[in-house]
Order: C-alpha cells, then structure tokens, then sequence
C-alpha cells in the first residue's frame, strides 16, 4: 500500500505540468483578436471568471471533503477540458466568458483539494512533517516544465492563435488519466463518518477555532491583486507595441525564477517568520505595481512583470505551507482552503473589473497606480492587525519548524 500511496508523488507532479496553461502568456493578446473585445471586455471576461470561481470554491472544498479528493481532482479536470474547447471554439466574447468560467470552476476544484490530497498522502507514508519541502520540490518541476512550451507558444501564433489550446487540449486529456489513477489515502472509520455528519456551519466554526480566517483573507487578498494585475499583462504588451513572439519568452523567464524558489522553498520557510514573510509581500508586490503606474518605459515593464511573475508563484509554496500549518490538525482542509481560494476570486474579480474600466476612461498606468495605492491601504493595516492579535501563532508556527 505505501508503495502505491507513494506514487501519488510522482503521479501529482505530472498532474500540476499538464495543468499549467501554456497559452497563458498570450492570452489576453487573443482575447483581443476577437471581434468587439476591448481592455474593458478582458476586464469583464476575467470578472465573469473569477466570479464563478467564487461561487464554486467554497462548494468545490466542501464537496471534495464530501466524496473524496481523489474524485474533486478528476472533476477539476473534466471542466478543464471543455474551458479549453470554449477558448478552441471562441468567435466571440460569450464564448470567451464560458472558457474563464469553466476555468476557475477547474481551478476551485484543485486550489484546496490538491494540497489537502497531498498532504493526507504524506501524512499516509509518516513524512507530514515534509510537505513543504516535497510540495515545494513538485510545485518546481510542475513551473519548470512547461516554461518549454510556454517560450514556443508565441512562435506558434504566428501560424495561428488555435495552436496553443490544441496542445493544451492535449495535456487536459493526460491530466484526466492522471488524476483517475491516484491512489487514495486511506482515513480511520471515525474520520469518515465525522466527515458524513459534519455541517458546513460546524466547519466554519473550526477555520474560527483555529484563527484561520484573518490569514486567509490576507492571503486571498495578494493573490486576487496579483491576478488581476497578471490579467493584463500581454494586453499591456501589445500596447506598447512589444511583438507577441517575445511574450512567451518574457513569461518563461518570470517562471523560470519561480520555479527555482519552489524548489528551495522549506529553506525560505524555515528562515522567515510568518508575519516578516507578510511584511516582505506588502512592501515587495505595492513597490512592483505603482512602479507600472509611473512608468511606461517598456523594459520596465516587462522587467517588472517578469519580477512579479517570479515572487508570485515561487512564494506560493511557503504560502500554502503557513495556511497549511495553521490548519494541519483540522480534518476539512479542502474546505478551509477554499475559504482562502474563494476571497482570491472575489478580489479578483473586482481587480479585473477595475483595471479594465479604468483602462477604457483613462489609461493603463491610471489602472495600474490606483490599484496599487488600494493594495497598500488594505494590506497594510490588515497586517498591523494581524501582527498585533496573533503573535502567539506565529511563535507557535515558527517553534514547529
């Protein structure tokens, strides 16, 4: 049994490869190549999106919880695949709404469920104490992989703009395959029936208990900006006249980078406190987006999305380990984490939304400077809260190293 529980190591790395979307870092510029698309309309398609992953995290964890991991992960899957056909099919900007719908919808059905999968693995083979470290080391290989195909995607355009959501139609059929041959952790009968009986009402009482929420909505709210911000990326490119064949190049490079702190991040864990870790993203991600609100200059900007890119994702380990930690002992970390998921999209949503209409009236460094001035606002005394009520967590998660 170990030996086969052990193969969901190599089985969940190869899943994160396939689910990258290797048309990611054109696919504002496609959005605009169809008809009656604007920077408004991307805003609109990514407020679609990100509310229907906001709808459905909190449903997708619970559920996962529910009738198993295993099975919400080849649900993520399936929904995958027909966003993908939506993207394939598209002519016009409803269809475009369905594919970033039905792709947050496979999104909320992994963001919790695939670390709660992984880390009941690892508690299955006696190494919980490593999940940073191993999710770290697979996060890696899943951003490393694909950078391959992601810097020869912009040359596929040239061909056509379909190409792209061909490959990745591929991989979503992998991905299906993988995901129906995991094996799933074994729970004691008393877990599983507790599962069965508990209320949604009986879990938020825990994430309460065990002071989740406020770290949480701190965390969700960095990665919700941060989305929004990435939303308009290629768009912001091709603004500025920079060809579309460097594009993948550009985001291959900030992969790179991410790629290489996933791998060390149990390093950077055990050397950063939980609320310095905080601070860093606070005065790191403002600095990062009011600089694209001053200056247009266009290597900048592509440096600064490259950077952003980078800390982004190779700071999501380290992350994902502290909400981890915070919640270890709870039995419903599918459902907590989607908590987290949940307010990333709804932020999202209204940092898409934003950008995008203040892009169409005024400009895209008026977009970009007053979303990083709302950032800070927010942030920093949700920070200054935090700090002040939950020193002892952080002594606790830092003691645990």
């Amino acid at each position: 049994m170990e030996k086969s529980l052990h193969s969901n190591i190599w089985k969940y790395t190869l899943f994160l490869v396939v689910n990258k979307r290797i048309f990611v870092a054109i696919l504002g510029a496609y959005y605009l190549t169809i008809p009656n698309v604007t920077p408004e309309g991307i805003g609109i398609i990514l407020l679609a999106g990100s509310l229907g992953g906001f709808i459905f995290e909190i449903p997708s964890g619970y559920i996962a919880d529910k009738i198993g991991h295993k099975t919400a992960l080849v649900m993520s899957r399936v929904f995958m695949l027909f966003s993908t056909i939506f993207f394939l099919m598209a002519n016009n900007i409803i269809l475009l709404i369905f594919g970033g719908v039905l792709m947050s919808v496979a999104q909320s059905f992994l963001s919790g469920t695939g670390k709660a999968f992984m880390h009941e693995t690892l508690r299955g083979l006696k190494r919980e104490k490593d999940y940073v470290r191993i999710m770290g080391k697979i996060s890696s290989i899943g951003f490393a992989v694909p950078i391959i195909f992601m810097v020869l995607i912009p040359f596929l355009v040239s061909i056509s703009f379909k190409i792209p959501f061909l490959i990745a139609l591929i991989f979503d059929v992998i991905g299906i395959l993988v995901a129906v041959s995991f094996v799933t952790p074994s729970v004691t009968q008393k877990e599983t029936e507790e599962l069965k009986l508990t209320t949604f009402k009986q879990v938020i009482h825990e994430g309460i208990r065990l002071h989740f929420f406020g770290f949480a909505l701190f965390s969700g709210i960095i990665s919700g900006v941060l989305f929004g911000v990435g939303g308009f990326r290629a768009p912001y490119q091709l603004f500025l006249a920079i060809p579309v064949i460097w594009y993948g190049v550009f985001f291959g490079i900030g992969r790179m980078f991410a790629s290489l702190m996933l791998a060390y991040s149990g390093k950077i864990r055990e050397r950063i406190s939980l609320f310095s870790f905080y601070k860093f993203q606070i005065f790191l991600y403002t600095l990062l987006i009011l600089i694209l609100g001053f200056i247009s200059t266009w290597w900048i900007v592509v440096a600064v999305f490259i950077v952003i890119n980078s800390f982004q994702w190779g700071l999501s380990g380290v992350s994902n380990g502290y909400l981890i930690d915070i919640i270890k002992a709870s039995k419903f970390k599918a459902t907590l984490l989607s908590i987290q998921s949940q307010i990333k999209q709804l932020v999202a949503a209204i940092a898409s939304f934003g950008i995008g209409f203040t892009i169409e009236r005024l400009s895209y460094q008026y977009g970009f400077l007053y979303l990083g001035i709302i950032f800070f606002a927010i942030l920093f005394p949700l920070y200054v809260y935090l700090n002040n009520r939950y020193a002892k967590i952080d002594a606790a998660l830092a003691g645990g190293r």
